[in-house]
């Protein structure tokens, strides 16, 4: 009798030790899946860099009017207003690479991310103030771009990456454009985006004491360092209907609404020459 117990303890120390081993593994695969997915995309960015410090491009000179603090997270760089709680810009490198990945069957499920606040900024809401507010958390930074890694996913579901943006807008029309911008980052390499919120005439709040900004509009901008080109959007807090080309417009123009500065970091006469102008046709 002994005997047979000493026998069964060891076997079951020896099933228990399988087990955890082969928890372990499959932890290790999974993990070294995602960090082979990092890896892939960052070695891309540095063959790639057509233009010096491709990340210095995400570099936004916000209107010095609004309160801002800036996070760099691991796929994008947030800019974020402390007095109105919502971001005043979030940018972001996206490559043909990234979208290889988040169009592909390993990418990261939406379904397994929820909104979170980040308590290393000052101002950021929790999820739930938006909560009866009417009004969507908009991704500033779309989480279909940032499929490609686990840290990706998480980061742009961070309520310092989010505004209050009408239902149908963000269902509609600006959907539309974000799908857009997915496309040219597929077709043409690497771009840079910048998205945000647009304050002129805002005067909605929302959340548990009144102090979130609903934005009265929003704008994206995109460049295309490699063919030095580069355009910009504005919409509306509304679903204002048409198709992407109504709401082109150059980044210039961008500008002068919200008094940010995009893309300072290319030279003075490059610089000049994307902002200036723009053709929807060269993009599309």
């Amino acid at each position: 009798m002994r005997l047979s117990k000493i026998i069964c303890v060891v076997v079951t120390i020896a099933v228990v030790a399988s087990a955890s081993i082969d928890v372990n593994a499959k932890r290790k695969k999974h993990n070294n899946k995602n960090e082979n997915r990092s890896e892939r995309v960052d070695r891309v960015d540095r063959t790639n860099n057509t233009s010096g410090n491709i990340k210095s491009l995400t570099d936004v000179k916000i209107n010095s009017k609004y309160r801002n603090t800036t996070k760099r997270y691991e796929a994008m760089t947030v800019n974020f207003n402390t007095a109105y709680r919502v971001p005043n810009c979030v940018s972001y490198v996206l490559t043909s690479k990234m979208i290889d990945i988040t169009n592909g069957p390993n990418a990261e499920h939406r379904r397994n991310y929820k909104f979170y606040a980040d308590p290393s900024v000052s101002g950021c809401p929790e999820w739930y103030e938006y909560k009866g507010s009417g009004y969507d958390r908009g991704h500033m930074a779309p989480a279909n771009d940032m499929r490609w890694s686990r840290q990706s996913m998480s980061d742009c579901f961070l309520m310092t990456n989010i505004c209050p943006q009408d239902h149908d807008l963000n269902g509609g029309s600006w959907n539309k454009l974000e799908l857009k911008v997915h496309d040219w980052a597929k077709r043409y390499g690497k771009i840079i985006v910048a998205t945000g919120p647009i304050f002129n005439g805002s005067l909605k709040r929302i959340g548990k004491n009144h102090d979130i900004v609903v934005p009265s509009g929003f704008f994206k901008v995109v460049l295309d360092p490699a063919r030095s080109c580069a355009i910009g959007f504005v919409y509306d807090n509304h679903e204002g209907g048409g198709g992407v080309q109504r709401h082109a417009c150059s980044v210039d123009d961008v500008e002068r609404i919200t008094g940010h500065d995009f893309f300072s970091a290319l030279p003075a006469n490059v610089e000049r020459q994307v902002e200036s102008s723009f053709s929807f046709n060269q993009w599309n």
